[in-house]
C-alpha cells in the first residue's frame, strides 16, 4: 500500500522505543525511509510492569509488562493531524534465581509487546488509509 510507505515515522525515546521503531520501519517501509513523505508518524509509549504470582512470601514469580503507545498520524506538509489513538500490548515472564535469565526475559517480553503494537499500528494504518492490510 502506498500510503503505509510514505509514512515517515519519528524518533521514539529510550530503548524499547527504537525497538518499537524499527519493527514499524519493517512493516510499513520496508524498502527504506521515504524521501518524500506524505504523512509522519509520532507514537509515546509507556511502559508498566505488574506481579502477576505471588508466593507466600511475598516473592512475584511472574510479571505483566504492558505496554500503552499513544500515536499520532499527522500529514506531512500541513502538520494537520489525521488520526490519533492509542493502544496497548502485554507480554507475561517469568521470574527466575538467576538475576542475567530475569533481565532477558524482561527484554524478551518487552520485543513481544513492541512487536504486538507494531502489528496493530500497521493494521489501524492501514484501515484509516482504506485499503488491506
Amino acid at each position: 500500500m502506498e500510503e503505509l510507505a510514505s509514512v515517515h515515522i519519528t524518533a521514539i525515546p529510550g530503548r524499547i522505543g527504537q525497538i518499537l521503531r524499527n519493527d514499524l520501519l519493517d512493516r510499513l517501509n520496508p524498502f527504506g525511509e521515504p524521501k518524500s513523505p506524505q504523512y509522519s508518524l509520532s507514537v509515546e509509549l509507556e511502559e508498566a510492569k505488574e506481579g502477576l504470582a505471588i508466593q507466600i512470601d511475598n516473592t512475584i514469580t511472574r510479571f505483566n509488562l504492558t505496554l500503552t503507545a499513544n500515536y499520532f498520524l499527522t500529514d506531512a506538509r500541513t502538520g494537520t493531524t489525521l488520526i490519533a489513538g492509542s493502544l496497548r500490548a502485554t507480554a507475561s515472564y517469568n521470574v527466575l534465581q538467576s538475576d542475567f535469565a530475569n533481565v532477558i526475559a524482561e527484554r524478551d517480553a518487552q520485543q513481544r509487546a513492541a512487536r504486538n503494537v507494531a502489528d496493530e499500528l500497521k493494521t489501524r494504518l492501514a484501515v484509516f488509509f482504506g485499503g488491506s492490510i
